[in-house]
């Protein structure tokens, strides 16, 4: 049994990456189980068991007489689908990256208002800290990758949005793949700093609103940097 989940999950990331790739385009027909089976060496239940999870996932359907085809997985495919794409280590769609910065924007500029709305003295003096620790080590991309993570973590937490916090913890590897490429750019943590300082000073004076806004000032900017630097990627590797 053990033997036949790892072969079908190769023929899953084998199949999914097709699809991602472009190889196998929405609408095309997936060859018959018989001929999958003889491709992979595998049995035709191995084959059946590859075919549901993707079915599952979203990126095949299955048609009563007809086969099974490529599905429209932007359109119809669900969180689960999502998560799976960018937890995964084959490559991954530019587009569907930048579609995730948009995303990213819009509930993470939200969600930062509302934490400053119920931050107390103890939260704004943590934030305070972990802001001066980046300009401190501004020159050290790595360090400077961690403490982000650690500022919008604590947003999260604090703007008390169960649902909204479970999409950033999936979104996590496309994050940190995020500012490991923004931060690499001297120019972007010169840029973005700034940001930083005027979101705590925010903060500190309880304004939700100021706050909300150069958040969105903030993500508008690492959003395009980081965009123009992936467009220029000819692969893109989440792990």
């Amino acid at each position: 049994m053990a033997m036949d989940k790892k072969l079908s999950n190769k023929i899953v990331r084998d199949i999914k990456q097709k699809i991602l790739s472009g190889a196998l385009r929405t609408g095309d027909r997936l060859p018959a189980e018989r001929d999958l089976a003889e491709e992979y060496k595998v049995s035709r239940i191995t084959i059946r068991n590859a075919i549901s999870r993707l079915a599952y996932l979203g990126f095949l359907q299955t048609l009563p007489q007809s086969g099974t085809f490529i599905a429209d997985f932007r359109k119809d495919a669900s969180l689960e689908l999502l998560v799976d794409i960018i937890s995964s280590d084959e490559e991954v769609d530019k587009s569907i990256l930048i579609e995730l910065m948009e995303i990213r924007r819009i509930f993470e500029s939200y969600c930062a208002g509302r934490a400053v709305i119920k931050m107390d003295d103890t939260n704004r003096k943590e934030l305070r800290e972990m802001v001066n620790d980046m300009i401190a080590n501004r020159k050290n991309p790595e360090q400077l990758v961690e403490l982000d993570y650690k500022i919008h973590y604590l947003l999260m937490e604090l703007a008390g949005n169960n649902v909204l916090r479970l999409l950033f913890n999936s979104f996590k590897p496309v994050y940190q793949f995020y500012l490991k490429v923004f931060y690499a750019v001297p120019e972007n943590v010169a840029r973005i700093l700034p940001y930083y300082e005027r979101f705590c000073n925010a903060a500190e004076l309880r304004d939700d609103r100021i706050a909300a806004f150069v958040m969105s000032e903030l993500l508008d900017y690492a959003e395009m940097a980081t965009i123009r630097i992936i467009e220029k990627l000819s692969r893109i590797k989440i792990k």
